[in-house]
């Protein structure tokens, strides 16, 4: 057994010299403790060393040691640094190298499941683990088209995976979102419930370890007991990531002994569409009566120039807890604020900072969704700049349904005979051909054209065979277009756009997610001469992006989205696409919680640098006309000195001070928006998602709640 002098004097002897606040959090014995980590504050660190002092100095059993964090890799590279540090001694008395449980909060909820269900002798079996058509997806999608008589799309597959998440983890009812984006949700989750339920043997999902550990961890008190027995401490690391139904299981076996070293940033908090429930932590005190807050708030990883403009920007929000972030590094370049005119000259501005660059493991450049990967992977690519793919594996681009559709109105462009390609696009060509035509054709030797045969059909009127004639035409003037123009002329001459819009009408799919995978698709097409050299090249980049995950370990750029680089950090980040309906994104739903969120995510991505931060946005997005994101204006305020809010309010009072009706306005939450009637103190907005909503003048004033644009 050492003493607290001797554990700190061996600490500093292996070349770990930790701050006053650390210590601070390393030393706390007994009792419920939040610790609150700004970004590179050395988390990791801390919590492998207090598990270090409760063993050596405590003289804890690290058998009675629970450590909890998010993922898989996290859990792994929790134990294995820990292990590097303190478990090499062989030293018995220092009990070091016992097991000390490192784990995910599933797989600690999985180890209660599969004991109670030992011990009522139930058989079970883990849907997402079953293959094809008994696979999670081949159930869900099977139940969807059963309640609404559609396939469902790998869009809303996902949209339909997150919410069954999202209602479990969150503790709610199916019926409370009867509004969800997933029509007859409710219906689908019971019926899926179901399904598990009655199959043998009994299947469950990731969540359902969850929630039928927090039920049996209720409800049998000798399973409770057991673990409250066998853990007097258990750490949590990325707490602000946790769901409600995950807090609720580790608080449960926490009590009554109250030994909770929770280790998080509310800051930082941004998977709410994945049930995190940061608000837990602004109740820690609450929760755990007689807590302890304490702040790290050192930052050892970026420059004071990052470290104050990530600062001044994300004070901004209210729902957190205040932070004085620092750093002693030395002084860096300062943070960059770059705009262009478009999106090409954001991947051409790119594209030259990296040819100048040696070390390009050294950078990431961070976006918002992986859409915006596509075409900076082909800039990339058509640079030779090698680059690694955070999650290639995660990207649908190419096979959707929309690019497959413009890819075989191309491929009938080559040969009008072919009935197999027709039968996957008529349903797309506004010219009346039905499920009767089809098998009319398939009746017929197709030894011409399709639409000379159509056009021979008995009693076919003299109007529809010139439109079968025409539609000829046109598929051979498709065929010599160069692809960017054939794109354009298949959306517009052929009239796929009005097909998209009847189809998102009537499904209920995003036109504006269809346009974005269009436009995408526009922008790859106009860097070839032909139709068959833009196949090819769509092919050459869907493989390039696939295996892009071999260069990891290599002198190459890593591309991710800002989610997925949480944890991360590179000498030199970029951020790209930082405009208005990117970050933050259009639908906020008139929940401040959400925008938060979104600022939380930008300032994620502006904390992952160490040495050098470039955001760049730009005026056109798409060919579509953009906003700059507000969020680059905060920090470009925040660089000058300034408050943000205090320079909006000001400017907000110049320019709302006359509400007339017609003054287009932006709301902070909700948009853009009209003002459509105007009654003393009070004014009607019409929003661009079609909401309405009444504001008190002098409140949207006060507030800094409304601007003209």
């Amino acid at each position: 057994m050492v003493n607290e002098k001797e554990f700190f004097a061996d600490i500093e002897k292996s070349g770990l010299n930790l701050t006053t606040q650390q210590k601070g959090a390393v030393i706390h014995d007994q009792g419920p403790l939040l610790l609150l980590a700004v970004p590179g504050a050395g988390k990791t660190t801390v919590l492998t060393v207090r598990i270090a002092y409760l063993i050596r100095v405590k003289r804890v059993d690290p058998r009675a040691i629970l450590c909890l964090t998010f993922g898989r890799a996290a859990a792994k590279e929790m134990r294995e640094r820990y292990l590097e540090r303190f478990g090499v001694k062989a030293d018995t008395e220092n009990q070091t190298n016992k097991e000390i449980k490192f784990s995910t909060i599933h797989s600690f909820a999985y180890e209660v499941v599969r004991s109670a269900f030992r011990q009522r002798d139930t058989r079970f079996e883990i849907i997402e683990e079953q293959k094809g058509a008994e696979s999670k997806t081949g159930v869900l999608r099977r139940i969807y088209e059963k309640h609404n008589a559609s396939a469902i799309t790998d869009e809303q597959l996902e949209g339909l995976q997150n919410i069954i998440c999202y209602v479990k983890n969150t503790l709610r009812q199916p019926e409370e979102f009867k509004k969800a984006d997933i029509k007859n949700f409710p219906l689908i989750y019971n019926d899926y419930e179901e399904y598990k339920r009655n199959s043998q043997p009994r299947l469950i999902d990731y969540d359902d370890m969850l929630s039928i550990a927090f039920q049996e961890l209720n409800e049998n008190t000798k399973c409770l007991e057991a673990y409250r027995k066998r853990f007097d401490y258990i750490l949590t690391d990325e707490s602000q990531d946790t769901s409600l139904l995950q807090h609720k299981i580790i608080e449960i076996v926490v009590k009554p002994k109250g030994n909770i070293f929770a280790v998080g940033d509310d800051d930082q908090s941004i998977f709410g569409f994945r049930a995190a429930e940061p608000e837990y932590l602004l109740n820690f005190e609450q929760t755990y009566p007689g807590a302890k807050i304490l702040r790290m708030e050192q930052n050892f990883r970026s420059t004071p120039q990052i470290v104050d403009a990530a600062r001044g920007f994300i004070r901004s929000n209210k729902l957190r807890f205040d932070k004085e972030m620092f750093t002693k590094n030395p002084a860096g370049d300062i943070l960059r604020i770059e705009h262009f005119t478009g999106i090409r000259e954001q991947y051409q501005f790119l594209v030259h900072e990296l040819r100048s660059k040696k070390d390009l493991s050294k950078i990431g450049v961070l976006y918002r969704n992986n859409l915006s990967a596509i075409c900076l992977a082909e800039e990339l690519s058509r640079a030779n700049i090698p680059f690694y793919m955070r999650e290639a594996g995660k990207q649908k681009f190419f096979s959707h349904w929309v690019i497959n559709d413009i890819l075989n109105f191309l491929r009938f462009s080559f040969s009008d005979k072919s009935l197999p390609i027709l039968e996957k696009i008529w349903s797309k060509l506004n010219c009346h051909i039905r499920k009767q035509q089809l098998d009319y054709l398939k009746q017929r030797a197709i030894d011409r054209s399709i639409f000379e045969i159509l056009a021979e059909q008995p009693e076919v009127t003299s109007k529809r065979k010139n439109e079968y004639l025409e539609l000829k035409k046109q598929f051979k003037v498709l065929n010599i277009l160069p692809p960017a123009k054939a794109i354009r002329f298949i959306r517009s001459q052929l009239e796929y756009d009005k097909a998209i819009e009847r189809i998102c009408d009537s499904l209920g799919f995003s036109e504006e997610y269809i346009g974005s995978l269009l436009d995408i698709l526009i922008s790859i097409a106009q860097n070839e001469p032909a139709i068959v050299e833009f196949a090819k090249r769509l092919t050459l980049l869907e493989e390039q992006m696939k295996v892009s995950y071999k260069n990891k370990h290599s002198n190459a750029v890593t591309l991710s989205t800002m989610h997925s680089a949480k944890g991360l950090e590179w000498e030199r980040v970029y951020l790209l696409d930082l405009v208005e309906g990117v970050i933050p994104e259009n639908d906020q739903r008139g929940q401040k919680e959400l925008l938060e969120e979104e600022r939380r995510l930008f300032y994620v991505g502006m904390t992952r640098a160490q040495q050098h931060l470039t955001l760049c946005s730009m005026d056109y997005y798409h060919n579509k006309h953009v906003k700059s994101s507000r969020f680059v204006r905060e920090t470009s305020l925040v660089m000058k000195g300034e408050n943000p809010e205090e320079v909006i309010r000001k400017e907000t009072a110049n320019m709302t001070s006359d509400f007339v009706v017609g003054l287009v306005i932006e709301h902070r939450t909700f948009g853009e928006g009209i003002i459509a009637k105007e009654d003393g103190n009070m004014i009607l907005v019409h929003f661009k998602d079609g909401s309405q909503r009444s504001f008190m003048k002098d409140i949207c004033e006060k507030q800094n709640l409304i601007w003209a644009v």
